[in-house]
């Protein structure tokens, strides 16, 4: 019996191995290319109309649902530029991307978790303290401060996302648009202390 003809037999006689290696290896290839795959830009500006977005844009997004709210997420792994002239930030890229929509065809909001996957506690915070900065930088300030102070690289602000305290704080454009930025943590094997934080921003028009 050839080589082939063995190769042929153990096929058959293994099929759920043999489908279970062809899925494992499509699935390992298709994430190694979206790794080597440069993320994409969504440009965007909250009350804009969706199209103006996606002319905009280097991402693919899908098109609004005539006379309803709803939301779209990129096509590929992509990073946010909010496009406001005098409020402009980038973002890194994103696995989880949403932009919402109203029943005009607007931009109504962004929920994201500006990373790829779940970060060791200083790698998180650094992507809030970056965050931070081009707010102020551009013209943003923060909505009660004193209640909901800016996070900090302090021993303080690491004992409290140690302790997985859900501790937000809020951010004004003027009276133009706002967000909120908060950092989650969960058990995760993966990091020393067990485990992985989470950055997640909501970001929408200004309302008092």
């Amino acid at each position: 019996m050839t080589a082939h003809s063995n190769l042929i037999q153990w096929i058959r006689d293994h099929k759920i191995l043999a489908v279970l290696a062809t899925t494992l290896l499509v699935v390992g290839a298709c994430k190694a290319a979206e790794l080597l795959t440069p993320a994409k830009e969504l440009a965007l500006i909250i009350g804009e109309p969706w199209k103006d977005m996606q002319a905009r844009s280097t991402a693919e997004i899908g098109p609004v649902y005539e006379g309803r709210h709803w939301y779209r997420q990129p096509k590929q792994l992509s990073y946010m530029r909010f496009a406001d002239h005098q409020y402009e930030f980038i973002t890194p890229p994103a696995k989880f991307f949403t932009v919402g929509f109203d029943d005009k065809g607007n931009i109504d909001g962004v929920r994201m978790s500006p990373q790829v996957e779940p970060l060791p506690l200083q790698e998180a915070l650094d992507i809030v303290l970056d965050l931070q900065n081009q707010w102020r930088k551009s013209g943003w300030e923060l909505d009660e401060p004193e209640e909901y102070p800016a996070y900090d690289n302090t021993p303080v602000w690491h004992e409290a996302l140690k302790k997985c305290a859900v501790l937000s704080t809020h951010w004004n454009a003027g009276k133009s648009y706002q967000l909120m930025v908060v950092v989650t943590c969960y058990e995760d094997n993966r990091y020393p202390d067990n485990k992985g934080y989470l950055v997640t921003i909501s970001m929408g028009k200004y309302r008092e």
